[in-house]
C-alpha cells in the first residue's frame, strides 16, 4: 500500500542531498491535502510567529508556497515541493517499512514511485505535449 512519506531534504556543500523523515501520511490522502499539510509542516519548522499568525489567518500568505511537481508543463500530484534549502519533499512511495540499524537506530527504507511513464502517456493522449522535455521522456 502506498504511502506519503515527507522529508526535509538538505542539500550539502558536496553537493548531495540528505533527507530526514519529517511526517508519514495516509497514501489515501489527495495530493492538495498533502499539500496544505506541507505548507504547514514548513510553517510551522522555519516561519517567525509573525508568519505563521499571517499564514493561520489566510494560508495564502506564505513565503513558501508548496508546488506540485510539474511533468511537460501539467502538475503532477504525486510529488510536492517546498523550500529552497532546506525544503520539504512529499511524495508517494511504496513498501514503507522501519528497520533497527546496528546500533539500535530506527531508519525507514521505502521504495519510490515513478509513474512519470505513465503520466506522459496520459498527457500525450490528451495532445498536451506541446514542449520537448529530453529529461522526462
Amino acid at each position: 500500500m502506498a504511502s506519503w512519506l515527507i522529508t526535509w531534504g538538505m542539500v550539502g556543500h558536496d553537493g548531495k542531498v540528505k533527507y530526514e523523515p519529517a511526517a508519514i501520511l495516509n497514501g489515501r490522502l489527495s495530493g492538495k491535502n498533502v499539500r496544505k499539510i506541507v505548507e504547514l509542516l514548513f510553517a510551522n519548522e522555519r516561519c517567525t510567529l509573525r508568519e505563521r499568525i499571517a499564514y493561520a489567518k489566510n494560508n495564502k500568505n506564505t513565503l513558501f508556497a508548496a508546488q506540485f511537481e510539474k511533468v511537460l508543463g501539467v502538475s503532477w500530484e504525486a510529488r510536492i515541493y517546498c523550500g529552497s534549502n532546506p525544503f520539504l519533499y512529499a511524495r508517494l512511495v511504496d513498501n514503507l517499512r522501519v528497520i533497527v540499524n546496528e546500533n539500535g537506530e530506527e531508519e525507514l527504507t521505502w521504495k519510490e514511485q515513478d509513474q512519470r511513464p505513465k503520466l506522459l502517456k496520459n498527457i500525450r493522449k490528451m495532445g498536451l505535449n506541446n514542449h520537448s522535455s529530453p529529461s522526462l521522456t
